[in-house]
């Protein structure tokens, strides 16, 4: 019984080498088409988060926030760039426009 459970396991040794690919070949080919991809992903998550940061830092000066809010606020905008954005448009577009009347009208 255990001979058996043995000998089932080592059926094909090369897909457990070779994460699931038959061949070193697949693995390789597998591993170059990722990778522009995951390069790309990276690049894309970098430019919203510079620019997450950047309204996170520009919008919290209009609303009045001292350096160390903004700071730590621009720190989680970078983070979770898609998160705040989202939030910055459902919450805060509406309180920057009110600051804005405000401040032509003094």
């Amino acid at each position: 019984m255990y001979k058996n459970s043995v000998e089932q396991s080592n059926e094909n040794p090369t897909q457990e080498k070779y994460h699931g690919c038959t061949n070193n070949e697949d693995y390789e080919r597998k591993e170059r088409l990722s990778t522009p991809l995951v390069m790309l992903m990276f690049v894309i998550y970098l430019i919203l988060g510079i620019y997450a940061a950047k309204l996170s830092w520009h919008s919290n000066t209009k609303a009045g926030w001292n350096n160390g809010y903004k700071v730590i606020f621009a720190i989680f905008a970078f983070m979770f760039p898609i998160t705040y954005t989202t939030a910055h448009i459902i919450f805060k577009l509406d309180l920057l426009s009110k600051i804005k009347e405000t401040s032509y009208k003094v």
